[in-house]
């Protein structure tokens, strides 16, 4: 009788990782629908802080929480070139599931730190908001300003070397992987530092939006996906960049065209 020595069968992590932000889609889906999307979002957490009304710590709990389901349905699928090849060097080294957690876990990490620092300016921008008139009525300038930012950010050579990076990851993974926890903690860290590099004006598109935007999510997650994973993703940084440019100019002038055209009206009027 023949014995097979044949290595089981393991799924594919990246098919995985595509499973997971499928469920944390649904799960996106579903929270309006039992009503605890309003403090996932940044418009929910500045009212519930500002008015005193909740305790400050359930609130950013739920925050954190719903921050997190937005990066796994946005960002795992672009994190699949690097997971791929993290899982096959830690076949070779002792508990290797350890090492993969702690890899996860720290790139979930730096994204939360990102969102507590995102947080707090959007809670400065809601102070300026409130106690500016103008800008309170014409609040989709802070939208055009995110634009503007994520727009001028495409075109910056950091975007461009951390894009590089998460398309293929090699130079990173064989340059700084080391065994254990320590060294996949650190490589976590370092992996999700170059996809906040080349993210992190896009996702603050979606704090100003509102995390329940879920077609801005949409469509930012294909972008991402695109750019960080594809062959041909750096193609499509500039037509991005000047795609977000002009929503951002066209947000403006729908902002504040009617008040510039009662204006020169008003003046044309007197000249008369």
């Amino acid at each position: 009788m023949t014995v097979s020595t044949a290595a089981p069968l393991r799924p594919d992590p990246g098919t995985v990782m595509w499973v997971v932000a499928g469920a944390a889609w649904l799960l996106l889906l579903a929270l309006p629908l039992v009503g605890s999307l309003e403090l996932a979002g940044h418009h929910g957490v500045a009212g519930a802080l500002g008015t005193g009304t909740r305790p400050p710590l359930p609130v950013l709990a739920t925050f954190a929480g719903g921050w997190m389901v937005m990066v796994a349905a946005m960002m795992l699928p672009t994190t699949v070139p690097m997971v791929r090849m993290f899982h096959t060097v830690t076949d070779g080294q002792a508990r290797p599931r350890v090492a993969r957690a702690v890899f996860q876990v720290s790139y979930f990490a730096i994204w939360l730190a990102f969102a507590a620092v995102a947080l707090i300016g959007d809670l400065a921008v809601h102070a300026v908001v409130a106690s500016w008139a103008w800008l309170a009525a014409h609040d989709g300038l802070v939208l055009a300003g995110a634009l503007v930012l994520a727009g001028g950010v495409q075109f910056t050579p950091l975007t461009q070397r951390c894009l590089t990076l998460c398309r293929d990851p090699r130079a990173m993974l064989f340059g700084h992987y080391r065994r254990g926890a320590r060294g996949a903690w650190a490589l976590g860290v370092r992996h999700g530092l170059s996809c906040l590099g080349c993210c992190w004006a896009l996702m603050l598109v979606m704090f100003a939006t509102g995390v329940g935007s879920l077609w801005w999510m949409v469509g930012l997650t294909a972008v991402m996906v695109a750019e960080k994973t594809t062959r041909w993703g750096h193609r499509l940084v500039t037509p991005v960049g000047v795609v977000l440019l002009v929503a951002a100019t066209a947000l403006v002038l729908g902002e504040i065209g009617p008040g510039l055209s009662d204006l020169h009206g008003h003046s044309h009027g007197h000249s008369h």
